[in-house]
């Protein structure tokens, strides 16, 4: 049906595009947090809320178990396939990161706008992008490496020419980038940092000390007195942080992680789902003098303050001096409650366990990058590089949790002491993984673990081809450039 005998000219009175809907400074600045709100993921919980935490530390030796699926947890045990939720989350995650990064990048170069402060948002972006590049090329390997070439497929790039686009991205962003203001938002010094651990875990072990030691001569950051000061969500903004997903305390309003409620378990702090715990033998691994073995839970009380019958709820782990301390009470006032594995209070953000608060909002933000990770970056580097000097800065961060100082170690000695270090001091933090296959002793002391979790289960399938993540099955779908590896 035909009603009109010329065609229809619309008047446009106001059009929306991305070379007219970004010309101030306050619209380059909403543009650039539209980049990092990418680092919450694609849905609820997702890449840095927490999803990172799943697939960077169940599959280790100093996991735990999984209160939801105890022995059958697929990152755990070693048996995801390309449809794993973690695995696509932290997949689909980065590269949302990366689109929003690339047109950030592209509307920012032609922004009529001071060239000083278009160059740090650009920055800003660039550094984004090679974070989420860094998580994409350490745990898938080769994949799809796109820095603005449009949306069409484009086939899968080897690793080395990721790692290469993530050094030149944080290169590009340290270049424009002034000091430290927010952990939240990139500087010069995420920008060197980051490229001291691209170097790292590349094994560039004197690109990786240099870059470390540029970080710690910037004098923007230092150890907290205090570990467990760290972690308090009073000190968000502390000059230990250096790079964080940042996280609002007040409820319903600002972003926040999912952090509390995943990593607590059962009883503490009024529930928690409990699916990321850790090794009793990793707890009793720590000296008892060791100030970060307090931010570990045993002997704790219930957090609702539960009663069973006439007696108070504990949780403790058997063999412990935690769980020997309640014993006596048992006869009269204590019912305890054996733990398999403990839970880590980091993510409680200082509050205490026993006054109920909705760990939806618990303000705590994820740590992507602190100074002590930096020093001890450089020890490892230099270690590696057979150079000296490794020893002093493990000893700096041992200082600060009152660990006992290590003396007289050589280069192997101090090589497996500073992978411990890294276990100790960064639990839970996402980096287990990576450090592990950097240290090629992935697949072993996985495989090790796990049998001494599971006894008489056969765990040979834990091998070399784990040490990457498989391609998404719906990239491999949708992309006709890129097949399953």
């Amino acid at each position: 049906m035909v009603s009109c005998t010329e065609q229809l000219e619309e008047t446009v009175y106001s059009e929306l595009l991305s070379t007219t809907a970004y010309e101030t400074e306050s619209d380059a600045e909403a543009l650039i947090i539209s980049v990092y709100a990418g680092l919450r993921g694609t849905d609820w919980g997702t890449y840095y809320e927490y999803d990172y935490l799943m697939v960077s530390e169940s599959g280790t030796d100093t996991y735990g178990y999984d209160d939801w699926e105890e022995g059958t947890q697929k990152m755990e045990m070693g048996v995801f396939d390309n449809n794993y939720d973690f695995i696509l989350n932290l997949w689909d995650g980065a590269y949302k990161v990366i689109g929003a990064a690339n047109f950030a990048i592209e509307v920012l170069e032609n922004m009529p706008i001071a060239d000083g402060l278009k160059a740090a948002y650009i920055g800003e972006a660039k550094f984004l992008r090679g974070l989420a590049y860094y998580d994409l090329g350490f745990n898938f390997g080769d994949v799809i490496l796109n820095i603005g070439e449009g949306t069409g497929d484009l086939p899968l790039s080897p690793q080395a020419d990721v790692i290469a686009q993530v050094i030149q991205d944080f290169t590009d962003a340290a270049a424009v980038l002034g000091d430290a203001t927010t952990p939240g938002r990139a500087s010069k010094g995420a920008a060197l940092g980051m490229r001291a651990k691209t170097h790292l875990n590349a094994k560039n072990w004197t690109e990786a000390a240099n870059d470390a030691q540029a970080v710690m001569g910037l004098g923007d950051y230092a150890l907290q007195p205090s570990v467990e000061e760290v972690f308090n969500v009073a000190n968000n903004n502390n000059n230990e942080w250096i790079f964080t997903y940042m996280s609002s305390e007040a409820n319903g309003s600002g972003p926040t992680s999912q952090l509390g409620w995943f990593s607590l378990s059962l009883g503490y702090h009024n529930g928690g789902w409990g699916r990321l715990t850790l090794a009793e033998d990793f707890y009793n691994s720590f000296a008892l003098d060791d100030d970060r073995r307090t931010l570990l839970g045993n002997g704790y009380q219930h957090g609702g303050l539960q009663m069973d019958g006439d007696k108070f709820r504990y949780y403790a782990l058997p063999g412990t001096p935690e769980y020997d301390a309640l014993v006596p009470d048992t006869a009269t006032t204590v019912n305890i409650i054996d733990l398999k594995a403990v839970t880590t209070t980091k993510y409680l953000g200082g509050h205490d366990r026993f006054t109920y608060r909705d760990l939806s909002w618990s303000g705590v933000s994820y740590p992507i990058l602190r100074y002590a990770d930096i020093l001890l970056t450089r020890a490892e580097a230099l270690n590696e590089g057979g150079q000296g000097g490794g020893l002093a800065l493990v000893n700096e961060v041992r200082a600060r949790s009152n660990a006992t100082l290590l003396v007289g170690l050589d280069q192997t000695a101090l090589r497996d002491a500073i992978l411990e270090e890294r276990a100790k001091e960064f639990f839970m933090e996402g980096h287990r993984r990576l450090d592990l296959i950097r240290s090629g002793k992935y697949v072993e002391l996985w495989r090790a673990h796990l049998e001494t979790k599971y006894p008489g289960e056969n765990f040979g399938y834990i091998n070399d081809s784990k040490i990457f993540f498989p391609i998404p099955q719906k990239e491999i779908d949708a992309n006709d450039l890129v097949n399953a590896k």
